[in-house]
């Protein structure tokens, strides 16, 4: 996640076990390998679009790392973070990357805080699960999410399930990703990461079926799902229509832009595009509905933020009461 932060320095030392690898080693792994994998898997997008380049990915996440080990009560130790660095380079696939099914030698250890305990990190709670609203830095330990129990975000469903919630709702439930073939419904059945619901209709109910999205620049698209699956925006492709009226078109590559930069759906021809906000932005719209905005760029720790009107946050820190705070720095109570 971004440049070493200037708070490492107040952490205490952290001691090494018997096996003699420090905090900052395993975790200076576990971010390279997490890193890499971020860049390989969606084709460099995700830590421009989060982090701008792979070494500030590689330093926001080690110096987020190094914290959370370094918090009360953790069963986390240096051991199971180098563990978890080695799976990714051995047993993380891609699709287990885009659907949150990280290898088993990455799932935190159960702690010792009780249900319902005020937590920092799933690895202080009994059942190794933290839940933690997006504009908090602490949460509570919870019982492991499983398909049916309600969320808001992916994250409030831990790994391995995504949050179905159907258009204009502002909550939904976790569910189980549909694989490729399978019937899917847009906001209740989701197909799996790199897979499009083709032929479903939310208004009668009608199932669609999971097909693999498009992932060569210049093929035919058709972004309503209707003729042809869409482009695969995992990797960075959006269907550019072919003309006003239209939503058939062709696979180009989704532009990354600074702050200062228009963002958002740039229109058909002559002016053809998207363009997303790169470095942790975000792209702020005068409406709701407005196709274009300007990009933002996140403050820094300590500064003012907005998560609806910006500016953003740097991950890991989080707008926490308007003001962008690191996980960990802060006790939680």
């Amino acid at each position: 996640m971004s440049t070493r932060l200037i708070w490492l320095a107040a952490l205490v030392p952290l001691a090494c076990s018997s096996n003699s690898i420090s905090a900052e080693q395993a975790c200076a792994d576990l971010a390279r390998a997490v890193c890499t994998e971020r860049d390989t898997c969606s084709n460099d997008l995700d830590n421009s679009r989060a982090y701008g380049t792979e070494a500030v990915c590689e330093s926001r996440m080690g110096s987020s790392c190094i914290a959370g080990l370094a918090v009360h009560g953790t069963a986390a130790t240096p051991e199971d973070r180098e563990a978890c660095a080695k799976a990714y380079g051995s047993d993380e696939t891609c699709s287990e990357y885009f659907e949150n099914d990280p290898a088993a030698a990455c799932d935190p250890p159960a702690g010792a805080a009780a249900m319902g305990a005020t937590c920092a990190v799933a690895a202080q709670c009994a059942s190794a699960f933290c839940a933690t609203a997006p504009d908090q830095v602490c949460g509570t330990c919870q019982p492991q999410p499983v398909a049916g129990a309600s969320c808001t975000i992916d994250a409030d469903c831990g790994r391995d399930l995504a949050c179905a919630t159907p258009a204009g709702s502002a909550s939904g439930v976790c569910a189980t990703w549909v694989e490729q073939g399978g019937a899917c419904l847009t906001g209740v059945n989701p197909c799996a990461p790199q897979l499009a619901c083709m032929g479903d209709d939310v208004a009668t109910a009608t199932h669609g079926s999971c097909v693999a999205t498009i992932t060569t620049v210049g093929s035919a698209c058709d972004s309503s799902r209707k003729t042809a699956p869409p482009c695969d925006g995992a990797i960075g492709l959006a269907c550019i229509p072919a003309g006003s009226g239209t939503t058939i078109g062709t696979c180009q590559a989704i532009a990354i832009v600074g702050a200062g930069e228009m963002c958002g759906n740039l229109g058909g021809p002559p002016i053809t595009g998207v363009a997303e906000c790169g470095a942790g932005g975000m792209c702020v719209k005068a409406t709701a509905t407005a196709r274009t905005g300007m990009c933002v760029a996140p403050a820094a720790e300590g500064a003012p933020c907005d998560r609806a009107l910006g500016p953003p946050c740097l991950e890991p820190a989080k707008c926490v009461a308007g003001t962008c705070t690191l996980p960990f720095v802060a006790a939680c109570p």
